[in-house]
């Protein structure tokens, strides 16, 4: 069975990320420092366009409520694995 467009797009995130979201993870128990802020940061921008790779071509469609799901069940399976992704994001 094939896994779900957002899974694939995670997926392919995570592989071509994987240093940044690995030193994410690390960052993950000291929230507040500098450091973690700019990995964080990094983090966000990738996620964000990859985001955007995965809905760009179903916003502007009849599909667009569609996409806002697809989004929203991709924003859940990064959190579901870095939940410091966006804490306290300046």
């Amino acid at each position: 069975m094939s896994l779900p467009k957002y899974e694939k797009q995670y997926q392919l995130m995570t592989e071509n990320n994987k240093e940044l979201f690995d030193e994410l993870k690390t960052w993950g128990t000291k929230p507040k420092s500098e450091e973690f802020q700019e990995t964080q940061r990094k983090a966000l921008r990738v996620a964000r366009r990859n985001e955007d790779m995965l809905c760009s071509k179903t916003e502007n469609t009849r599909f667009s409520n569609f996409s806002t799901n697809l989004a929203d069940k991709f924003w859940e399976k990064i959190r579901a694995e870095y939940p410091e992704i966006d804490y306290s994001v300046d």
